[in-house]
């Protein structure tokens, strides 16, 4: 199955450059892997050594000129894991971004498929460490709705329309909106949808808006899944480059998502334990924000991140029940050293210390090739 794959995309894109006049069509795609050390305190957690491969991917994209200001664009990407390739145990390739859309000069452009949320694009501007076991999402600096990919919130999202708009001044603005691929949302077992809370034929959305002007690059952004008043979230990002010094910050302000994304689901039904990522939740107030910045001489990178992820009281503000979340706090510092702009070395430590649970420590050290 994967063979069967890579090779039709090389394929596509072969044909792409040899047959299509008017059309740029590249393959292109990263393999990441790392030797990824970790020890947590939680319950029922035994401390690991173990080799991982993050986020390496494949894919092909394209465009074609369709004259008088107008572009055609796709982009095919596909996910593997280049340390455990093994298709019986759901291992084998998985879509990442799959899209296709139209641009326009002075108009923007519109994307139909699955891409990234507004809420999710600026993240990898302010995370030097993006896509390895190091990057913000994992280890609490940034929430988990930068992350995975669904209709609950979810940073890429699936049935999606996107809008971008050209650069007015330096300020790009974003919108999204999903197409709700299940009006039932599962109610559970001799109930209808009608008389759950939160179960309804809701279409997620978000909305951003990002400037640039020289060295400062400044966004906020805003979503909604539309599944109650505990349903959406905001977040404000800035980064500023001063010489060989970059600095970056990033609030996220919960109202209700973030506390649902965290604790996995749980949010919104108690019944639903393991049912995966919740839409929404019954609290709130579980924001996070971070702060950090990189140092960087020669081909060589240095980043120290620092920031806080507030709790949330539980259903009602009753403790032990669904979205009774921990305060943490964790800091993250981390390398790497390039050998040319597609390869890389990296290094780094993250720990994250909650307040009930204990601790979290993560040490990594990969190797990046991007091509």
């Amino acid at each position: 199955m994967n063979k069967k794959l890579i090779v039709s995309a090389m394929s596509l894109a072969m044909a792409g450059g040899m047959g299509l006049a008017n059309a740029d069509v590249n393959l292109y795609g990263q393999i990441d892997l790392s030797l990824l050390a970790t020890d947590s305190d939680a319950n029922g957690y035994k401390d690991d050594i173990n080799m991982k491969s993050t986020n390496s991917a494949i894919g092909v994209k394209g465009t074609e000129d369709l004259g008088n200001g107008l572009a055609a664009f796709f982009l095919l990407e596909y996910q593997t894991d280049v340390a455990n390739d093994n298709s019986s145990s759901g291992n084998a390739l998985t879509g990442r971004d799959q899209y296709v859309g139209l641009s326009m000069d002075n108009f923007g452009k519109l994307t139909f498929g699955t891409t990234s949320t507004a809420y999710k694009s600026p993240s990898k501007q302010i995370d030097a460490f993006y896509r390895t076991q190091l990057q913000s999402r994992d280890v609490g600096l940034q929430s988990n709705l930068h992350s995975g990919k669904g209709q609950e919130g979810q940073g890429r999202g699936t049935n999606m329309v996107r809008y971008d708009s050209p650069s007015l001044g330096g300020l790009v603005l974003t919108a999204t909106y999903q197409f709700d691929s299940n009006k039932q949302d599962n109610p559970p077992p001799g109930q209808t949808c009608d008389e759950v809370e939160g179960c309804e034929d809701d279409d997620p959305y978000s909305v951003g808006a990002t400037f640039k002007a020289g060295d400062l690059y400044l966004n906020a952004a805003y979503i909604s899944t539309q599944r109650n008043n505990d349903a959406e979230a905001a977040e404000f990002v800035a980064r500023y480059s001063l010489g060989d010094f970059e600095f970056h910050g990033i609030y996220e302000l919960d109202m209700g998502l973030i506390t649902a994304q965290r604790n996995n689901g749980l949010g919104g039904d108690s019944a639903c334990d393991g049912c995966g990522r919740s839409g929404y939740a019954r609290d709130d107030g579980a924001d996070i924000w971070s702060v950090g910045g990189t140092y960087t001489l020669g081909n060589n990178l240095i980043g120290l991140d620092y920031g806080q992820g507030s709790d949330s009281d539980g259903q009602d503000g009753i403790s032990g029940t669904p979205d009774d979340l921990d305060e943490y706090d964790v800091w993250r510092v981390a390398a790497y050293h390039g050998f040319s702009k597609r390869t890389r070395v990296y290094a780094g430590y993250a720990n994250t210390d909650y307040d009930h649970k204990g601790s979290d420590d993560r040490f990594a050290l990969g190797i990046r090739h991007n091509f």
